[in-house]
C-alpha cells in the first residue's frame, strides 16, 4: 500500500492563484510591462505595497448600507484605546496601511492603540439596500460615520473615539459635527481639511456645469482610472506628492483606489463653486456650525487639495493646535511620504497619545 505521504495533499493550495486574485496578477503584470517600456533605465520595483490583507468587521447604517471596517488589534498588554481613521476622496484604507510595518495605522498601533480603518458606501466593500438612493457627503458623514463609531465602540470596548481623517475624511468629520450627527470624538487630526476654496474662474465654470448636470446616481470609474494611469507615474510629483516615492505612489494608485459617486462629487463640486464647506443644500456653512472640539490640523505646505488658508477658518474656529509641514509636503505626502514617519506620524501619534484617557469617558 502507497505511503501517505506519497498521496496528494487536497488541503495544499494550488500554486495558480484563485480567480479574483489572478485577475490582480494579470493586471499588475500588464501594467508593469508598461511602465517598464516607457522607463526602460528606472531600476526601482513597478510597486511597493506588500500589506496583508487585515481583519474586518461588518457595520450597517440606518438606511441599509452596509461596509467595513478593517483593524489593527491592539498589541498584547496595550491599552488599546481606538482610532478611527478615515480615507480621502478616491482613496481607500489602504491609504493608511498600504505596506506592511508603515504608515499612520502602524505608527498608531506600535503605540498602543487600536486602530479601525473606514470603508464607507463610496467605497469598493460597500454592499447597498436593496432600494439604495443616490447618496451625498451628508449621507455618509451622518449615517455611516455614527453606525462605524458605534460598531468600534462596541468592539474595542470604550465610551468614546480618536479620530483621524485625511483630506475629504477630515471634512466628513467636520460635516458631521456640524450636523449634529457625531459627538463622541475623544480628540481629532484632520490632515489637509480645506474648508474655504479659491479655484480660477475656469476651475469655478466646470465645477458649477458638474454640480448641475452630473446625475447623482452615477458611479464615475476612478479606481479603475487611477489603476490604469500607473505606467504614467514616473514620481510622486505626478500625483502632487513629491515626497513619495514612485513605486509607492504607484502601488497606491493599483491597489488603493476607489470610484468616486455623483452625489458626492456633486456636493464637491458646490462647494467649489460657493467657496465653502457646505451641507448638501448649499445652505449650511458648516464652519460656522461647528461646536468647541479638541482638535490637532495638520497641513502640508505644497497641497493642491488644500492650499495655505484653506483651513485657516476651522483653524480660528477651534483654536485647533496645527502641524505645519516643511515645503514640499503634498497631498498624499503625509500618509506615504518617505519622511512622513518622522515630520507627521510622530508628532500625531505623540499628541493623540496625550489625550488617549479621553476615550474612557463621554464628556472632555
Amino acid at each position: 500500500m502507497a505511503d501517505g505521504s506519497s498521496l496528494p495533499d487536497r488541503r495544499r493550495p494550488s500554486a495558480l492563484p484563485a480567480g479574483g486574485d489572478l485577475a490582480r496578477v494579470l493586471g499588475d503584470g500588464a501594467l508593469a510591462l508598461a511602465w517598464r517600456l516607457m522607463s526602460p533605465g528606472v531600476r526601482e520595483p513597478f510597486l511597493r505595497a506588500g500589506a496583508a490583507a487585515l481583519p474586518r468587521l461588518r457595520y450597517r447604517a440606518d438606511d441599509g448600507w452596509a461596509a467595513d471596517l478593517f483593524y489593527l488589534a491592539a498589541p498584547p498588554g496595550a491599552s488599546g484605546e481606538p482610532v478611527l481613521l478615515v480615507h480621502g476622496l478616491g482613496g481607500t484604507h489602504r491609504d493608511f496601511a498600504l505596506e506592511a510595518g508603515r504608515g499612520f495605522a502602524a505608527a498608531l498601533h506600535a503605540a498602543g492603540f487600536a486602530v479601525y480603518l473606514l470603508e464607507h458606501r463610496g467605497d469598493p466593500c460597500a454592499v447597498p439596500p436593496a432600494d439604495a438612493a443616490p447618496f451625498s457627503v451628508d449621507d455618509i458623514a451622518t449615517r455611516d460615520l455614527p453606525a462605524a463609531v458605534d460598531r468600534v465602540l462596541e468592539h474595542s470596548g470604550h465610551e468614546r473615539v480618536l479620530f483621524l481623517g485625511h483630506g475629504l475624511g477630515a471634512q466628513l468629520w467636520c460635516v458631521a459635527r456640524a450636523l449634529g450627527a457625531e459627538d463622541r470624538f475623544a480628540a481629532s487630526v484632520l490632515v489637509a481639511p480645506a474648508v474655504r476654496f479659491t479655484p480660477a474662474a475656469s476651475a469655478l465654470r466646470t465645477a458649477g456645469l458638474v454640480a448641475h448636470l452630473l446625475p447623482p446616481g452615477w458611479a464615475l470609474p476612478a479606481r479603475r482610472a487611477q489603476q490604469m494611469f500607473t505606467p504614467w507615474v514616473a514620481s510622486g510629483a505626478d500625483v502632487a506628492s513629491p515626497d513619495t516615492d514612485g513605486a509607492r505612489a504607484r502601488g497606491r494608485l493599483r491597489h488603493g483606489a476607489a470610484d468616486l459617486h455623483g452625489g458626492v462629487v456633486r456636493q464637491l463640486a458646490r462647494w467649489v463653486t460657493e467657496g465653502a464647506l457646505t451641507d448638501a443644500t448649499g445652505r449650511l456653512d458648516i464652519v460656522a456650525a461647528l461646536r468647541p472640539a479638541l482638535v490637532q490640523v495638520v497641513l502640508p505646505s505644497a497641497d493642491p487639495a488644500c492650499p495655505p488658508g484653506a483651513a485657516e477658518p476651522l483653524i480660528v474656529r477651534l483654536g485647533a493646535d496645527v502641524v505645519d509641514l516643511p515645503a514640499g509636503f503634498g497631498h498624499l505626502d503625509p500618509l506615504l511620504g518617505e519622511h512622513a514617519p518622522e515630520v507627521v506620524h510622530a508628532p500625531v501619534v505623540a499628541w493623540l497619545s496625550r489625550h488617549r484617557r479621553l476615550t474612557h469617558t463621554r464628556h472632555v
